[in-house]
């Protein structure tokens, strides 16, 4: 061992790896058990591994973030803007959010998500930064619903308090961990 550095995995960030990446796996394999009871779910190998890879992206920014910062607080928070990324744009792509999948408003999702993206890439990943970023997401996540509506689209108004709510929370979070100054 000579000359090598060993890197001591807390077991908090253990915890939180574990729980990531089997989660990661459940999300996976639940359509495959699914399909074993029913006809309702239906997925082509395509499917799945589109969703791999999804899921591969995800949890890889999740685990740049346990090796960016030993904050809970600020990855609590990078938690809850990678799931709410996530789940919006795996159903942007699933069944679309305003109308149908097939709805080219649905592009418009992805500048929400673009958003977050160059905020984050701006910000350096601070948790200042990160804290208005996720403002301005959900700022965007807004006028998504106020577009769908002023155009007479449909985008239920419980989706949209649920994205905005992730990211509101993130908002908070980010904020908390740079009030802390540890991330």
């Amino acid at each position: 061992m000579s000359g090598e550095t060993v890197k001591v995995v807390d077991g908090q960030t253990a915890l939180l790896r574990t729980v990531m990446w089997g989660g990661a796996t459940a999300l996976l394999l639940a359509p495959a058990v699914a399909m074993q009871f029913t006809t309702e779910v239906q997925w082509s190998l395509f499917d799945f591994a589109l969703m791999g890879v999804l899921l591969a992206i995800a949890c890889g920014v999740g685990e740049l973030v346990l090796r960016a910062s030993d904050s809970l607080t600020f990855r609590l928070g990078a938690a809850v803007a990678i799931g709410t990324a996530f789940v919006l744009g795996v159903g942007n792509l699933a069944v679309g959010l305003i109308g149908s999948e097939d709805n080219p408003a649905n592009d418009r999702v992805w500048a929400v998500l673009a958003v977050g993206v160059v905020g984050a890439l701006i910000a350096r990943f601070r948790p200042r930064g990160l804290s208005l970023v996720m403002l301005a997401v959900a700022s965007g996540q807004v006028g998504l619903a106020l577009y769908a509506d002023a155009t007479a689209q449909d985008l239920p108004l419980r989706i949209t308090v649920v994205f905005v709510a992730g990211w509101l929370i993130a908002a908070v979070l980010f904020d908390r961990a740079a009030r802390e100054g540890r991330a």
